[in-house]
């Protein structure tokens, strides 16, 4: 957990894997951070039914030594009264409204995901895919537009990339990849099992992994050699994780213009050649 600044981030992150006393926890401090800041283990347990030293444990959990800590940091990451426009989209919220909502959830996300990315694990990624013989790119259902244009941008300069949306091509493609190949599987959730098994398969052939989701302890982080998370905040209509697929689409641009900017000359080329050929395709 080292690095990670925001703990009402990683408690959204770490929520699926909680027992049920942890999310009765969670629940209580992101609904009430402002509240939880002033007071003490005793009067948490009994708002929320748990024994004291299951407060304990939930701090240890999220990397802080004990409820002081946790506070410290809860008051530090507090929304300022100014900033509070992330709220949920309500059904007679007017057109304008929404709007600015969805913009603002967008917004959200990207902040919150820049604070969750280890710049360390964004570096290994960048290192992986400048070093990979093939590339491959894994993602179903509302993560394969992402896949596809992550697949569509590194091939533009250069790379050796391509991309499977399909799942019975994604294990098929998964099982010829070897240790000099690089596969990136994208999921919001980190639990689709197409793309699970697609990454459990490269990795059996000694391939490394690059997980993109916004779960730590999801079974993708868990196969991954590389864990990029991102913001999981989203909006109660947003059953899609809509903002979450914006951080993705980031996340992946940065990694694309770090290794556009190494191999600079032969980017370049291919990005000029490329336009070329489009420019016929134009009026």
């Amino acid at each position: 957990m080292e690095g990670i600044k925001n703990c009402l981030i990683l408690m959204r992150s770490l929520y699926p894997s909680m027992h049920e006393s942890e999310k009765k926890i969670a629940d209580f401090i992101l609904e009430h951070p402002e509240i939880v800041v002033n007071m003490t283990v005793a009067q948490i347990s009994r708002k929320v039914g748990v024994a004291d030293s299951s407060i304990v444990r939930f701090c240890q959990k999220l990397g802080f030594n004990g409820f002081t800590e946790l506070k410290i940091n809860i008051a530090r990451n507090l929304v300022q009264p100014s900033e509070l426009i992330f709220e949920n989209i309500n059904m007679d919220d007017d057109y304008a409204t929404i709007l600015s909502k969805v913009f603002a959830s967008s917004i959200k996300a990207l902040e919150d995901s820049l604070k969750m990315l280890e710049a360390s694990e964004f570096s290994k990624a960048v290192e992986l895919l400048l070093k990979a013989r093939r590339i491959e790119f894994y993602g179903v259902g509302t993560s394969a537009p992402i896949a596809m244009d992550a697949y569509y941008r590194f091939m533009r300069i250069g790379l050796n990339a391509h991309v499977a949306t399909d799942p019975h091509i994604s294990r098929i493609s998964a099982n010829m990849l070897d240790e000099k190949c690089v596969a990136v599987g994208i999921s919001h959730t980190g639990r689709t099992k197409d793309t699970v098994k697609a990454v459990e398969i490269a990795k059996s052939k000694g391939t490394s992994i690059i997980g993109i989701t916004s779960f730590i302890d999801s079974p993708i982080s868990k196969l991954a050699d590389c864990k990029l998370i991102t913001s999981t905040s989203e909006a109660r209509f947003m059953k899609e994780a809509v903002s979450s697929r914006i951080a993705q689409i980031a996340l992946l641009d940065s990694l694309y213009t770090c290794i556009a900017i190494k191999k600079y000359d032969t980017a370049v080329e291919n990005i000029e050649n490329m336009a070329e050929i489009l420019d016929e395709t134009r009026f």
